[in-house]
């Protein structure tokens, strides 16, 4: 009786072990992006996402101080360009431009168009840390969280006038209306406030790509430990609708040891170039007006 009592309580034991370790398993939060699929297909048409990319760049033109230095310019766009090759959307025309802004941040609108702020240059001590944040944003362009957010804006009214101008650029109509769209969304904050699931997938796409371009994936969780130290006060709005660093930097070592092993001790980690361009990229500019969320 009591080695049946005995045999029974150990298989307790182990189906609760069992039990326990499936909930481990199953508790990866990027596993829900692992087999999903991206296209345009209930957003705007690819064509008028370009159109909608353009107007929002002009705007933001308006209020944003770029960088003039055709080398640093050149050394963003050149990693930026290697990075989006890799990406899952790889043929749109990507466009990289660099603001002149000592806040830590970074963000995508739509269209390819990524914005990387002198501050967070500045902040990183490696090439591959600037990777993955480049990377992150390129994720949002490929999840069409910006395109998302076009959507939310238009079926909840948050834009003025939202459903008669988005309805303008479907018929192909553009210039004022397309215009106006734009600055509706900047001003509202709408385009890049993106949900905190939103965050992870760009996480876990911004992961991949930079591991499909050779970089060493440790510079990702360098990236959020550093970003987990610093003050928020210096880092703009980019911790408004993140996840919290600590978490962002758990998620992705978990990645990396359970799908990517060995990633994250291999590749590139910096460069020459990096070394050059981050010792002379200026970091005096005040945040400006505009502080979009990356």
């Amino acid at each position: 009786m009591t080695s049946k009592f005995a045999w029974h309580r150990l298989l307790s034991v182990v189906i609760v072990a069992a039990l326990f370790l499936s909930v481990l398993a199953a508790d990866n939060p990027y596993d829900k992006f692992r087999s999903r699929q991206y296209s345009n297909k209930g957003y705007l048409s690819e064509d008028d996402e370009m159109k909608l990319a353009e107007q929002v760049h002009q705007e933001m033109s308006k209020q944003l101080r770029f960088v003039r230095d055709a080398g640093l310019n050149e050394y963003i766009s050149g990693l930026g360009t290697k990075l989006a090759r890799q990406s899952l959307r790889p043929n749109i025309p990507w466009r990289f431009y660099v603001v002149d802004d000592k806040s830590i941040n970074a963000f995508a609108t739509l269209g390819g168009r990524v914005y990387v702020h002198t501050g967070l240059i500045a902040a990183t001590t490696s090439e591959s840390q600037l990777a993955s944040v480049m990377g992150h944003e390129i994720g949002h362009i490929v999840g069409r969280h910006g395109l998302e957010n076009v959507k939310r804006a238009q079926k909840y009214g948050i834009a003025a006038a939202g459903a008669q101008i988005l309805g303008a650029i479907f018929g192909g109509q553009g210039g004022a209306q397309i215009g106006e769209l734009a600055g509706n969304l900047i001003a509202g904050g709408f385009l890049m406030k993106h949900s905190r699931d939103a965050e992870r997938e760009a996480d876990f796409l911004g992961l991949y790509n930079i591991q499909r371009s050779g970089y060493n994936t440790n510079g990702m969780v360098e990236m959020f430990e550093i970003l987990a130290k610093l003050s928020p006060n210096s880092m703009g709005s980019i911790l408004a609708s993140h996840p919290p660093a600590t978490e962002r930097a758990q998620n992705t070592g978990r990645e990396i040891d359970e799908h990517l092993r060995g990633s994250n001790t291999r590749g590139v980690s910096n460069s020459n170039d990096f070394q050059r361009f981050r010792s002379s990229t200026p970091t005096t500019t005040a945040p400006r007006k505009v502080r979009p969320r990356g």
